[in-house]
């Protein structure tokens, strides 16, 4: 081959590689331009989709496109984790995860088909979650952490505490409160915090760390009894609950939510992505509605918020070894 006919192929090669590049730019520069599907890897009614609904109409707004929810519940939330994972970084497949998903679950599972670290791109946080200790009176009529334990140390082994899922929150959380208070309740996980909320309802398990927002009507109806905050202090919304760190000094177990995209997901998008997140957490209508159900909105870059999952990630895989907390 003749050197003027290499150097026409490589002209031609650049200008193909540049015209692709420059049509991956201009298609992220106009994204997005139909529907985009946001996963949930817990079922609808659950504390994440009541987040979910509440900032989907403002996210939609900031966007300028439809959102449609995914529920692919299982596992803790891995099996939404492994479809968006596997999904085209094309930016129409994102997924809402969690602390349990992206932080306790790469500690917690021995196995998973998905790298938690480099096979998701982290858009931004929403919220930080309040977790409460709240239990069915009728079967363990305690009112404070002090009676609480009291009372759980004269029945080691013979009562359940319920979670919204191995590698939740709700679970490690609790877990990690079985360590430190010297007590024995057997963990049942269940597929979401709807079911769990009617188990505890039902006295198949006598209590629970809940998410704040998915027991407030049975706190009003009197029919579940929130005992204390598993925040650093105390939730605006409840002044008279106290922390669980008041009692057990240095305790808590907070969680958050945020939006994460499949890996190789081009910057623009998620730089537009986490603008319309900031537009929404700035509306003081969502501010106020999510204050109401005792959650905080969190903003973070995307770079802030990669570094918040990674040193969560180390805080959890620390609760898992020291607690021994194992999938059941």
């Amino acid at each position: 081959m003749s050197v003027s006919r290499f150097a026409s192929l490589s002209r031609i090669g650049l200008a193909v590689v540049a015209s692709a590049l420059f049509c991956g730019t201009a298609a992220a520069q106009s994204w997005p331009t139909k529907p985009v599907t946001i996963v949930q890897g817990f079922p609808a009614g659950s504390g994440l989709d009541i987040i979910a609904r509440i900032i989907q109409a403002p996210l939609e707004k900031a966007l300028g496109q439809t959102i449609v929810f995914d529920y692919k519940a299982g596992a803790g939330g891995n099996v939404g984790s492994d479809f968006v994972a596997k999904a085209a970084p094309d930016g129409y497949t994102f997924i809402f995860g969690t602390a349990g998903t992206h932080g306790i679950n790469a500690a917690l599972y021995k196995k998973l088909s998905f790298d938690v670290e480099t096979d998701f791109t982290p858009i931004g946080p929403i919220v930080d979650v309040p977790n409460v200790l709240t239990v069915n009176p009728k079967v363990v009529d305690a009112k404070t952490v002090t009676e609480f334990i009291e009372i759980l140390k004269k029945q080691p082994g013979k009562l359940n505490y319920g979670s919204s899922g191995n590698g939740a929150s709700t679970h490690l959380g609790f877990a990690m409160f079985n360590s430190v208070a010297g007590i024995d309740l057997v963990h049942i996980p269940y597929k979401g915090s709807p079911p769990a909320i009617q188990a505890m309802l039902n006295g198949e398990t006598c209590c629970q760390f809940a998410q704040l927002q998915t027991v407030l009507g049975q706190h009003k109806a009197g029919t579940l009894r929130l005992i204390a905050m598993s925040t650093a202090k105390r939730v605006p919304l409840f002044p008279d609950i106290p922390t669980i760190g008041e009692t057990l000094k240095g305790f808590e177990a907070t969680t958050w939510y945020g939006m994460f995209g499949p890996k190789g997901l081009d910057a623009a998008i998620v730089s537009k992505f986490n603008a319309a997140i900031k537009t929404v957490l700035e509306d003081k209508e969502v501010v106020d509605k999510l204050a109401g159900i005792g959650n905080a909105v969190r903003y973070e870059t995307p770079e802030q918020f990669t570094a918040t999952v990674k040193k969560d990630r180390a805080l959890w895989a620390g609760v898992v070894k020291s607690t021994g907390a194992t999938v059941d």
